[in-house]
């Protein structure tokens, strides 16, 4: 494995933990170019979400709060 990808693997990590807290299980996510897919778990229901940005222009916790205001 290349050592740049396994770097910006873990860079997302911090966000994927903090979305376990809340009880959010991140499936996967799609890079577009002006935002991300992201496609997740939240109380046994699957959703997807179109992000207008990217994950690194917000904290974590802004990540999260993001994914739970789309379910509302």
């Amino acid at each position: 494995m290349c050592r740049g990808v396994r770097l910006s693997r873990r860079r997302y990590e911090v966000y994927k933990k903090e979305a376990l807290k809340a009880g959010i299980r991140i499936l996967d996510v799609y890079r577009g170019k002006d935002g991300e897919d992201v496609r997740f778990v939240y109380r046994d229901k699957v959703y997807r979400v179109h992000l207008k940005t990217f994950r690194e222009n917000l904290s974590p916790k802004e990540f999260v709060e993001l994914l739970k205001s789309s379910v509302k």
